[in-house]
């Protein structure tokens, strides 16, 4: 439960900190930010992705679209298509790659499901018949 109770204050320390950056006012933003990432190391909680994504490394201001930050898809190139982020207050800028790798298909089945699932019979059969 207190866990569930610390969640939620670091969810609306987050939207306050986002509110804060909006209006323009970035230290403020920067201390919410600072109070969620104490919350989340001392009370021992899984970090929220929001909290991981959505905040420069550097400076800690959140990053929201065309106020604090700039999204960029970059195309496939030489190490593949990723997204590129760019904080618009200190200038650090976040490479995440995305889509899927050459070297991967879709999910591959594994040799012993087939023989665990109904009788050995592929469900596709079932269907057929």
């Amino acid at each position: 439960m207190a866990h569930d109770i610390a969640l939620q204050g670091v969810r609306l320390l987050l939207f306050y900190a986002r509110e804060a950056a909006r209006r323009g006012d970035y230290e403020y933003a920067r201390r919410l930010v600072e109070h969620a990432w104490r919350i989340v190391e001392k009370l021992d909680v899984p970090t929220p992705r929001s909290l991981r994504r959505g905040v420069c490394e550097r400076c800690g201001v959140p990053l929201i679209p065309g106020v604090t930050a700039r999204f960029r898809l970059e195309p496939r190139g030489r190490r593949g298509s990723r997204l590129s982020v760019t904080c618009l207050i200190c200038g650090w800028v976040w490479r995440l790659p995305y889509g899927v790798s050459k070297g991967e298909g879709g999910p591959q089945e594994a040799e012993g499901d087939r023989a665990a699932g109904a009788g050995g019979r592929d469900h596709r059969e079932e269907r057929a018949e």
